[in-house]
């Protein structure tokens, strides 16, 4: 059994800030969903940062028309009461937007951080989903570990530490699938592996002190799942065309 997931993150829909830089956030994401196509992926998941309320219904129906039965979480800019008026997936809360799937050798679960923590209440949901024996991948908009740079000194995720204690205490792997801080990294840390994931719009520079826009470059990330094996790659657009890159 292979899957192949596209994992693309932080679309900014409507936001005037990159539009001011001469980016049409809604351009990118249709190649971004064109690129897609070409790579024989079964399953769309979109980690958060919609952005603005008014492009939710066109969002929504796009992604419904790229992928019938495409996952979504939210980020930090959306909205969960406007989100759910035009996305009908079953959640565990009634306020918030977290729930979990699984297949014969790994487990989906699916983090509301659009709030910039985790409530009590989805953390103690967190703690009984996790009480299994196959591979974890978690998808949340915010990175769960802490890496060098501008965007997590200043917006990072409010008490990661409790998630992340939660996770390692399992003796299975789990890979953490995540936006938020518009560029890619890797970092691995006892049983979690964290895959940080490009913007569809624009990109952060890593090595800044502050928060530094390149509009340079913009992707997405493929996640293949074939049996226990989990690989993944980017997709990266620069200069009119997509290339593969590691992380």
């Amino acid at each position: 059994m292979q899957k192949v997931i596209a994992f693309i993150t932080d679309s900014h829909l409507g936001d005037a800030s990159p539009q001011d830089k001469g980016i049409n956030c809604t351009v990118q994401l249709e190649a971004v969903l064109a690129d897609i196509a070409l790579q024989n992926a079964t399953d769309i998941i979109f980690a958060g940062d919609i952005t603005e309320p008014q492009t939710y219904e066109w969002f929504f129906n796009r992604l419904q028309t790229a992928c019938p039965d495409f996952k979504a979480i939210l980020g930090n800019h959306d909205s969960y009461a406007e989100a759910v008026k035009h996305y009908k997936q079953h959640s565990a809360s009634s306020t918030e937007l977290y729930y979990t799937y699984e297949d014969a050798y790994h487990k989906y679960i699916y983090l509301d951080s659009s709030s910039s923590t985790i409530s009590a209440e989805q953390l103690a949901w967190l703690d009984n989903e996790i009480e299994t024996s196959k591979i974890i991948l978690l998808f949340i908009h915010h990175p769960i570990l802490k890496i060098d740079t501008a965007m997590d000194k200043i917006h990072p995720l409010q008490n990661r530490d409790a998630l992340r204690s939660i996770l390692h205490q399992l003796y299975n792997d789990v890979f953490v699938f995540c936006g938020h801080y518009h560029m890619p990294d890797y970092l691995e840390i006892g049983n979690v592996r964290q895959y940080i994931t490009p913007s569809t719009s624009f990109q952060i520079k890593k090595e800044s002190d502050f928060i530094d826009i390149n509009t340079n470059s913009f992707g997405y990330r493929i996640i293949t799942l074939d049996y226990n094996n989990v690989s993944t790659h980017l997709r990266i657009s620069r200069n009119g065309a997509f290339t593969t890159e590691a992380d």
